[in-house]
């Protein structure tokens, strides 16, 4: 997970880079500055808890459907193990 984060924030400090812009994206600083606003500042977030929002919403429109014959909680599609926290 370090490594991913680590990844994430060299990848956005290269991208708010401007100087020598390193995407071939017309208009970069304004897409940036797009998703920021809709998104938040981590519009690529890792990890269960800053995701919870969007598996509730996707199992609720999942059991609304009729796709699922109850409404699942979010720690149900996961291993507990893989939610646990860790310190390396």
């Amino acid at each position: 997970m370090k490594a991913f984060e680590a990844s994430k924030a060299a990848a956005l400090r290269h991208l708010t880079d401007t100087s020598a812009t390193k995407v071939t994206l017309p208009f970069v600083e304004e897409q940036l500055r797009a998703a920021r606003k809709l998104l938040g500042d981590d519009f690529w977030s890792y990890g269960f808890d800053p995701n919870r929002h969007t598996l509730e919403r996707f199992l609720r429109r999942h059991h609304e459907e009729g796709l699922s014959s109850r409404l699942l909680k979010p720690e149900e599609l996961f291993h507990p193990a893989t939610l646990e926290a860790h310190k390396i």
